[in-house]
Parts: C-alpha cells; sequence; structure tokens
C-alpha cells in the first residue's frame, strides 16, 4: 500500500477545457517545456519543466506516461539556493584576500557585488540544487488532473508551464487533504505503486 490509500497525500484539482487528441499529442506538449538540468555556470537559478514520474530524470521519452486511464507525469523544480548564513564565511574570506592582495583597506560596492557573485559561482560548482519532484495525473476518463502539491508556488508555476505546453486552459476546482474525499482511490492506487513503491 503507498501513501495515497494511506491518506498522507494533499493534492490540487484542476479541470481542463479540453484533453489531448491523443499519447503522442501529450509527449510532444511534455517534451515543448521538458526539464533542462542546471549547470553551475548557468546565470539562471532555478529551472522548471516536465519529467517522467518514475525516471525523474528521464526528460526525453516519458515512458510510463500511460498507467491505465491516466497520463502520468511529474514537475520538477531545482534551484541553486544559499543562505547568507552559508554565504558568510566565504565571502568574508574572499574579501578579506582581495584587501590583502590589492593592499586596500575598503573594497567598493560593485567589487563586493562581483566578489559575491564568484563566492556563489565557487559554491554551486561544489555542490547539487535543491530538487523538488511533484507528480501529476490526468485521468482522461473524468478529465480531471490531480496535481499532487497544495503549495501556492508550486501550484501557480503548474498552471502557468501547464498551459503554455499543452495549449490548455485549465481551472483549479478544489484542494484535498486525501485521496479518500474524492473517491476514486482504489482506482488511482495501482498508478502510483511504481512511483511511491509498496510502503
Amino acid at each position: 500500500m503507498t501513501r495515497l490509500l494511506k491518506g498522507n497525500v494533499s493534492f490540487t484539482v484542476f479541470m481542463p477545457e479540453k484533453t489531448p487528441d491523443s499519447i503522442e499529442k501529450a509527449r510532444e506538449a511534455l517534451a515543448e517545456s521538458a526539464f533542462q538540468r542546471l549547470d553551475p555556470t548557468d546565470l539562471r537559478d532555478e529551472s522548471v519543466g516536465w519529467v517522467d514520474a518514475v525516471l525523474c530524470f528521464d526528460n526525453e521519452n516519458f515512458s510510463s506516461l500511460l498507467h491505465d486511464s491516466f497520463f502520468v507525469f511529474a514537475l520538477r523544480e531545482d534551484k541553486y539556493s544559499f543562505t547568507a548564513a552559508q554565504l558568510r564565511p566565504y565571502i568574508e574570506e574572499a574579501e578579506f584576500v582581495f584587501k590583502r592582495e590589492n593592499n586596500l583597506e575598503y573594497i567598493a560596492a560593485q567589487q563586493k557585488k562581483e566578489i559575491r557573485e564568484q563566492v556563489i559561482r565557487r559554491m554551486r560548482t561544489n555542490s547539487y540544487p535543491k530538487t523538488t519532484i511533484t507528480e501529476v495525473a490526468w485521468d482522461m476518463d473524468s478529465k480531471l488532473i490531480y496535481l499532487f502539491s497544495q503549495s501556492g508556488a508550486t501550484i501557480a508555476k503548474f498552471t502557468d508551464i501547464f498551459e503554455k505546453s499543452f495549449e490548455i486552459s485549465i481551472n483549479q476546482v478544489h484542494l484535498f487533504d486525501s485521496v479518500k474525499e474524492l473517491g476514486g482511490a482504489d482506482k488511482m492506487e495501482p498508478v502510483f505503486t511504481k512511483i511511491w513503491g509498496e510502503k
């Protein structure tokens, strides 16, 4: 039994204006906004896109897309983020070295900004971005879309990328704390056994 039947899953439900004509069309839509891996040298701090729900590194084949009457995929968000406390010792050290090497007592604001950016680039090279995977199940029978999150930020990102990818408008129906509130848990359970494991 996965956490779906145990009632440990919260989700948001959407109703789309229509559904894809075929699984091939769905794969094409997902590929349009497929997840792109972040590189430490990228100027961007965040990458958001679609991946396979079972193989969340797969952003090309979406081989696990079809489960019974469901299209199942996932929204992947990778983000580099460092707190002020994490950055402080490295920035202070870099500024100390810069002043010593250049025989300076003070550092100009622009130079401080450049030093900070250099420190962040070094830290990104030696770390991984924070990754969030949010599963999506689209029931072709009922047309309902289940986003397994209630985060406002995730809902906003999902809505934006979904409507751009599929060129389909969606409306949020409701928030649910358990799939049991909606019914159909037994129908959905097999879909997520592979994804979440039998725990």
